[in-house]
């Protein structure tokens, strides 16, 4: 799995009751910075949207937070507005 040692839902997270539960990323050594692989980033994604339906499950009405608001489907959404609006030819400036 690359440098990572454990991706998985952080089960006791102490904004689980705020927040839906995320993912956390254990590292075997102490770090300043990582890279992810694609496959890690696969599994971050799936763990995330397992985590968000834990919170607002598929089939049960939790107000705001139905239908297209649901885990996946809200990533989905996230992940399509990024590639709706990115444009590869734009000159990237960095002062």
């Amino acid at each position: 799995m690359g440098m990572t040692s454990k991706i998985a839902i952080w089960e006791d997270n102490p904004q689980k009751d705020r927040i839906s539960k995320v993912v956390r990323i254990e590292f075997p050594y102490k770090t300043d910075w990582c890279i992810f692989s694609l496959e890690e980033i696969k599994q971050i994604i799936q763990e995330w949207i397992k985590g968000e339906e834990l919170k607002y499950p598929l089939d049960q009405d939790v107000g705001l937070h139905s239908g297209d608001l649901r885990g996946r489907w809200m990533f989905f959404k996230f992940i399509k507005d990024i590639f709706d609006n990115y444009d590869p030819k734009a000159e990237v400036k960095t002062e």
